[in-house]
């Protein structure tokens, strides 16, 4: 069973001398509640006295080098760290962000997310940057590795909501972020329920997705992807007929003809031949 964090502390402190300072933080760790940061503000106090928070840091690396969100007074040492504008805490924060993402522990992810943009949000801890930029690097990461996980039947660590909440948080991950992510798992799926998949979401979360930030369905987009992609194999290359249906994810040659006469208004013989003559003018 862990020894008590916070006595631990108390009894470092005593014996080196700065009862009176760790003392104020036994009192306020309780107090200081991670949903609410207006209540963060005695701690943000007791985090400028640079020396004793060198010293806890210290401390917090030896005894418990990976606090949990879960506990309220570990909670508060994290609040309490990230108010303290050193390096040490700096680091201290990174890897425990680190530890986090090794260990999936996704609602530990969102609290340091929320943690360090309700603490900068006017740009007042600049040194908050750092965790800010690398919460995005292992967030880019997860999306990289998302696929060959997935064919390995590992759940996602992150749903596509918690996507969506960390987004709010890490600024360089809006607006771009969902193309980006669509554009990668296109030439991996063939329909919306496999985007869906690949993306991390429910059907109904990538249709809302589609709906706020692109202003279409998913199967609108899918279908003008493909338009796009069927186009240009055939305007721009040899490739024969077959190899292009296989590509583009069409059963036989003959589904690639229905979909370039409905869709395209034109066969793949005539687009290419479109295409031929617009060259040769």
């Amino acid at each position: 069973m862990k020894q008590n964090l916070t006595l631990i502390l108390m009894n470092e402190a005593v014996r080196e001398g700065w009862r009176e300072w760790m003392e104020k933080v036994r009192k306020v760790l309780p107090q200081t509640d991670a949903e609410r940061p207006v209540t963060w503000i005695a701690a943000e106090r007791l985090a400028q006295e640079n020396g004793r928070m060198v010293r806890l840091v210290e401390l917090l690396r030896e005894h418990r080098p990976v606090l949990s969100y879960r506990v309220k007074e570990e909670a508060g040492l994290l609040i309490l760290v990230a108010y303290h504008r050193h390096g040490s805490s700096s680091d201290f924060l990174l890897e425990t962000a680190e530890a986090y993402f090794r260990e999936r522990d996704c609602g530990g992810f969102l609290f340091l997310c929320r943690m360090q943009a309700s603490i900068n949000a006017y740009d007042e801890y600049p040194h908050l940057n750092v965790l800010c930029n690398r919460l995005e690097g292992l967030l880019f990461r997860f999306r990289r590795e998302r696929a060959s996980e997935y064919r390995k039947g590992i759940p996602p660590m992150f749903s596509g909501a918690d996507l969506q909440e960390v987004e709010k948080y890490l600024p360089h991950l809006r607006g771009c972020s969902f193309r980006e992510e669509i554009a990668l798992a296109l030439p991996k799926v063939k329909n919306v329920e496999e985007l869906a998949r690949e993306c991390a979401m429910s059907v109904n979360t990538l249709g809302r997705r589609f709906k706020e930030e692109l202003n279409t369905t998913p199967h609108r987009w899918l279908t003008e992807q493909r338009k796009a992609h069927v186009t240009s194999l055939l305007a721009d290359t040899d490739m024969p007929l077959q190899e292009i249906a296989d590509v583009c994810g069409f059963a036989t040659p003959s589904y690639l003809w229905d979909f370039c006469k409905k869709h395209l208004k034109a066969t793949p013989a005539e687009i290419r031949e479109i295409a031929r003559c617009a060259r040769t003018v």
